[in-house]
């Protein structure tokens, strides 16, 4: 039984001795601290996700031997050029005094993963740490689903229980265990489980999801112009780490802009656009992220058709005596 379930993605973290060894067992030649990106990724738990199941603790136990070298891709489309992290160590973390749907006690398969810093991987760290890219899925094949109201193997077709549904107040879940592969975690949008993805720090017991609900609550609160409305200091940290928080990520957000404004203009000047470089750099300033990500990519495509590259592998129909000539005209032929 396949299953695809959404996680989420931490920010940059300091790459110790210890990560070093671990991360260089996958490498084919020992690499420094400078030259790798490492971050955290929370790949699922043991909570009810929007699909109405959830893994237990022997399961996230399981999956964390599996997950370990683990590559990561984008869209759960498995090919070669999606390839861009490696998951290095796991762990199962136990979220005390955090409860499930279920009031168990809330645990989560946490990973460390790597990506090298090159300009091929720049977009995409300025992405994660701006916070923007955050969610991940992860792709393994259990094989238990069993019903939490009457214990069946839902794939089966002996259970008359429906996930989702409520029987006697209780509702239908369905239990996964067993997992005997893990075989992808990938970049994505929306994911099923509510809390997994990208976090701050390894072993970090912070909840943003808590916290920005937390955070919202008080300010409404706040605002009520009521004078004499108290707040302890457990409830003022709530909202002075989710403004810190916000702070940063405006600051991220802001350099990935600045950036993608250069990256702009460069393609410009590269298509040769009739757009004069002096009107243009205001112009950029006043798009925001999604036109200007558009913008680049007309004038990026607009630089290839005036500069296109020469193709350097001959195809099967290409005739003998291109190949004998490959010599005069620099063409590579394979």
């Amino acid at each position: 039984m396949l299953k695809k379930k959404n996680a989420e993605i931490g920010g940059r973290n300091s790459v110790s001795d210890g990560d070093l060894e671990l991360i260089n067992k996958y490498s084919r030649r020992q690499l420094t601290a400078e030259e790798i990106y490492t971050f955290n990724v929370v790949l699922c738990d043991n909570d009810v996700d929007r699909d109405c199941e959830y893994f237990t603790k022997d399961a996230l136990y399981s999956l964390a031997e599996m997950f370990v070298g683990v590559t990561g891709i984008f869209d759960h489309n498995p090919t070669a050029k999606n390839q861009v992290a490696r998951i290095y160590s796991c762990a199962v973390e136990d979220m005390q005094p955090q409860l499930t749907a279920y009031g168990d006690t809330y645990c989560r398969l946490t990973a460390k993963a790597y990506m090298p810093v090159c300009d091929s991987n720049e977009d995409l760290i300025a992405m994660l740490d701006a916070g923007i890219q955050k969610e991940v899925s992860v792709g393994c094949r259990v094989d238990e689903c069993r019903c939490s109201i009457c214990g069946e193997d839902m794939r089966n077709g002996y259970c008359g229980h429906k996930k989702g549904e409520f029987y006697s107040g209780k509702q239908c879940c369905g239990v996964l265990s067993a997992p005997s592969d893990a075989y992808e975690w990938s970049f994505t949008a929306v994911p099923s489980q509510r809390r997994a993805g990208v976090i701050k720090s390894f072993g970090l017991e912070i909840d943003e999801e808590y916290e920005e609900k937390t955070a919202q609550k008080l300010f409404q609160k706040l605002d009520t112009h009521n004078e004499n409305v108290t707040i302890s200091k457990d409830e003022f940290d709530i909202m002075k780490n989710y403004v810190e928080r916000l702070k940063k990520k405006s600051e991220q957000t802001d350099r990935y802009k600045s950036m993608l404004e250069l990256e702009t203009v460069k393609s410009a000047v590269v298509a040769k656009s009739e757009i004069d470089c002096e009107l243009l750099e205001p112009m950029v300033k006043g798009l925001d992220l999604q036109q200007l990500i558009k913008l680049k990519g007309i004038f990026e495509k607009k630089a290839a058709e005036m500069l296109p590259i020469q193709r350097q592998i001959l195809r099967d129909e290409d005739n003998i005596s291109a190949a004998k000539s490959h010599s005069e005209n620099n063409l590579y032929c394979i």
